[in-house]
């Protein structure tokens, strides 16, 4: 398995008889998942044929762009761009187009500079929106548009935009009324569990990644939460993290010590927090990228108060070498390091934190990936959807909706004059 996770430490906390019932009661809900009746209204994302609705017509397209484009923009906010970012920043693409982001921000800075990086590039844009109403992308949308009318006609400018949404909305029928190529966003799906819909498969394949073994990762992480049991990592970390939010334990951190997790913690973050956070309960999830944090947030992982849990994420082939060569002639006291390489520095910098932390009294939960790789992240957005929707049903509330979001939208839209 391309994903190994050690719970060891965190279980130390708990009981033997509380942490078997739990396991048994997260596996009971994990099953269930699959078995609901109501799967294909908020459970689209377990779906099997999911994970390959308009695969070809995605391929095609995506090929087209890798040909053509310089500039590739995701127009797009949380749930709509996070799960594909994740993936695009942390990989190698030596065949794809720079990627930009729009639609996630209403900083006029940020789309000021934008627009300026694009200019006079071979451009190509993904809208993605489940709800067209949401204010950034839709906001973003007119304003590309009217870019991309100056410098394309009518056809080749509707052949180099893309529309990801949902069947029967505003978005669909623009992209009927302007011949926009139209990708479906399932309705039973939510967009923080959109990674394996044509949401997150289209950018990925844009952006010159093997979409194909990101399917393949998914379906080793399916097919191990289907037939595993109590021993699938998304059903032992959502039971343990659950018994420790009873013992007190509601701030989850989630660390790496490989920067290219940093957009993959992002998703996460939004994961949890928007599927947990109800009825004034839920886990607060946050994440840092170490080394570099722990020279601020360290101090309080260490000393803090300790209802604090710390998952990393790790990564066994680190990517790269470069070695640290003997200097002497240059005194500066690191001769320590002669003849080390900087993975084998990264990972008993890991190790000491980890060991550090764990005598402060932080239960500590690691999940190691084989290669930051696409498979490795379809095997980790995988586990953790099915670990939310797990450890959200052990919790008592519907980790599929986010009601809470809507209240800040009507106080914005009445500011605006909607």
């Amino acid at each position: 398995m391309g994903i190994s996770i050690d719970l060891s430490k965190a279980e130390g906390y708990l009981g033997k008889d509380e942490l078997k019932e739990a396991k048994a009661k997260a596996a009971a809900v994990c099953r269930l998942l699959y078995e609901r009746e109501d799967k294909d209204k908020v459970l689209g994302w377990l779906a099997e044929d999911t994970s390959v609705l308009q695969l070809g017509q995605i391929k095609a397209k995506a090929e087209e762009i890798r040909r053509e484009a310089d500039v590739f923009v995701i127009v797009g906010v949380g749930g709509s761009n996070q799960a594909a970012r994740g993936v695009i920043e942390a990989l190698p693409r030596p065949d794809g187009p720079k990627v930009m982001y729009l639609g996630n921000t209403l900083s006029p800075y940020t789309i000021r500079e934008t627009l300026k990086e694009m200019e006079g590039k071979s451009v190509f844009i993904n809208v993605i929106a489940k709800n067209f109403e949401t204010l950034e992308p839709g906001s973003h949308f007119r304003v590309l548009r009217q870019w991309m009318g100056s410098r394309y006609d009518k056809e080749e400018m509707a052949r180099r935009i893309i529309v990801t949404g949902t069947k029967g909305s505003r978005l669909e029928e623009i992209a009927a009324e302007n011949g926009y190529l139209f990708l479906q966003f399932p309705v039973p799906v939510g967009g923080r569990y959109s990674a394996f819909t044509p949401v997150g498969l289209f950018p990925i394949a844009a952006a010159g990644l093997d979409v194909d073994e990101y399917l393949a990762g998914m379906a080793a992480a399916q097919k191990d939460c289907r037939e595993h049991g109590e021993d699938n990592p998304a059903v032992r970390y959502g039971a343990v993290r659950q018994l420790l939010y009873g013992r007190g334990y509601d701030i989850e951190m989630m660390v790496s010590f490989e920067p290219r997790y940093g957009f993959f913690t992002k998703w996460w973050v939004q994961l949890f927090g928007e599927s947990e956070g109800k009825e004034k309960r839920g886990i607060f999830p946050a994440a840092s990228i170490y080394s570099e944090d722990l020279h601020s947030i360290g101090q309080y992982m260490q000393d803090g108060r300790r209802n604090l849990i710390e998952t990393f994420v790790s990564v066994k082939e680190p990517g790269a070498l470069v070695a640290v060569d003997p200097c002497p002639a240059y005194g500066d006291g690191f001769d320590y390091l002669d003849g080390m390489d900087f993975a084998d520095i990264n990972r008993a910098a890991e190790e000491a934190t980890w060991e550090a932390h764990l005598r402060g009294g932080v239960p500590c939960i690691r999940f190691e990936a084989d290669r930051v790789s696409e498979r490795s992240f379809g095997e980790l957005y995988y586990y953790f959807m099915v670990a939310c929707a797990v450890s959200g049903e052990l919790m008592g509330i519907n980790p599929f909706d986010q009601e809470g979001v809507e209240e800040y939208k009507r106080s914005m839209f009445a500011a605006l004059g909607k």
